[in-house]
Parts: structure tokens; sequence; C-alpha cells
């Protein structure tokens, strides 16, 4: 075939193969005498992926030659490629970590100057929660683990008869670390809270339920994306304590409004930026 076909062909450019033709790489298969109309073989697809494949390990083209060469087995191109792809996944995470973290310093710098609603302090009646419990490390949290526990604790609750209604998170601190539950206001078929049924209906191993005093605590509506809340936070444990109350825990995040997502969304990459969530500090006087 043409030199323009088996780019297509292979997904590469007539100026790359020509590149890989002047380092020696990949000869045409034929080249006319005459008019110099370099014409290809499929059957050179194979040694193309496999430049391709080296090249992007990171292996300069110019010592590729040198491991197509050495007799370099599928199998062992297949684990040096599942190894970098490995760490390219690591980088990945490692930086949107540095991305979630850089918004939320963001966020804290700039929050002098966020429109913020009034905070209030409510009254807040006894509930119980039904959730599944999960330990961050240390701040800045890797929170990628919370949204798929919503979900299979909706699953959970829907299994055993109940009704997943507004998702509640409670953070609570440890000497382990902070032990976030991810639940829901549950409701069974009976109108009753689903956290009545039996342990054994709510597959216990999985759920637990947490009994929530009735306390006063500091309220405050965050709006916008999620990566932005530990500003909201902020703001609002300045508040309470400016306000001469002691902070109390466990604190709550009340999801109100999910926009296009849902509290059990294991979509970790989504911003959120629809949500609407209130958030509850307990504190005494």
């Amino acid at each position: 075939m043409k030199i323009g076909e088996f780019a297509r062909l292979g997904q590469v450019s007539v100026r790359m193969l020509r590149h890989y033709e002047t380092l020696g790489l990949l000869q045409p298969y034929e080249v006319d005498h005459f008019s110099g109309h370099r014409s290809y073989s499929v059957a050179q697809l194979t040694r193309l992926n496999r430049i391709m494949a080296l090249n992007s390990l990171g292996i300069p083209l110019r010592k590729v030659a040198e491991f197509l060469d050495s007799g370099l087995s599928t199998p062992e191109l297949v684990d040096m490629l599942e190894l970098r792809r490995h760490q390219l996944l690591a980088e990945q995470s490692a930086a949107a970590a540095s991305l979630a973290d850089v918004e939320f310093r963001l966020a804290l710098i700039e929050r002098t100057t966020m429109d913020h609603p009034d905070c209030i302090i409510k009254e807040l009646p006894a509930e119980r929660i039904v959730g599944t419990t999960v330990m961050l490390g240390e701040p800045p949290f890797d929170t990628s683990e919370i949204g798929p526990r919503f979900g299979r604790a909706a699953q959970q609750i829907a299994s055993a008869g109940g009704d997943p209604d507004i998702g509640i998170g409670l953070y609570a601190d440890t000497e382990a670390g902070t032990e976030v539950t991810c639940g829901y206001r549950a409701t069974a078929s009976d109108g009753q809270n689903s956290a009545s049924l039996h342990a054994v209906e709510l597959h216990a191993d999985d759920l637990r339920v947490t009994e929530l005093p009735s306390c006063t605590a500091g309220t405050l509506i965050h709006e916008g994306s999620m990566s932005r809340i530990g500003a909201s936070w902020q703001h609002l444990s300045e508040w309470c304590v400016t306000q001469g109350y002691s902070l109390i825990g466990p604190c709550r995040e009340v999801y109100l409004e999910v926009g296009d997502d849902s509290a059990d969304s294991s979509n970790s990459d989504s911003d959120r930026s629809g949500w609407v969530v209130e958030l509850q500090q307990p504190i005494t006087s």
C-alpha cells in the first residue's frame, strides 16, 4: 500500500514514517526506483506498533532499534506497557490530589471575598443514619472512596426494603484519623426509619446504624463546587468560635440537592458544582 494509506492504517503521520525510515527503524517494503514512491506491507504493522509502544515507554527512538533487534517477546513488551500504565495512573492520581489541594488552599485564601449566606444556629432533632464507614488518612484527604460507599449503602438499604432518601456524611475525629460515615435517612415501606430494621436484614457486616442525638448546631448552606467545600467549613467553624461556642462532633453534611450527579456517584472526577449541601457543626456553650 502507498505510504499515505499505511500511515492512516497505523495511525501515524507520513512525516513520522519518513523519520522512522531515516533512523533505520522501519524501511519501506518497496521503493519505486523511478518515482521514489514508497509502499508498505500490512505485515509491517507489527513492527510499527512495537516502535510506537516502545517510544511511549519513554525509550528514545534512536534506542528503539536495540530493543527491536534483541528479540523482545510480545509478553515481555506487554509487561513493560502494563508497568508503564500503572506508573501513569499513579502519576495521574497524584496530580489529581495535588490539584485538589491547590483548589482547597485557593478557596481558603479567597474565602474572605466569598459571598457566604449568613450562618444560622439550629436545633437538630435526634435521628438515625444507616450507612457504611471509611477511615481517611492525614489531610489533604483522599476522598475517592466516599462516592462508591454511598452507592453501596443505597443498594443495600433498598435490598432490605428501605428507601434511601437524603444522603448524609458524618465526619468524626478519632485517634486513628477522621472517620467518615456515608449514609442516608432512609424510610421503610411502613413509614418508619429503616434504621429500625433488624441488623441481619441490613447486612450489618457492611452497614451500621448511627444514632445521632438532638443537638444545637451552627449551619451554613454551601452551593457551588465541592472542591471548595473546605473553605465553607472553615468559615462556619470560625463563625461558631467567634460567637463563643465550642465545636463538638461529629459534624455533618446533608446533601439537599445533588444536581445531575447523586450522592452515590462513583465518579470521583466529577466537580459536582450543582450540589447544595447544608453543613451542620454541633456546638456547645
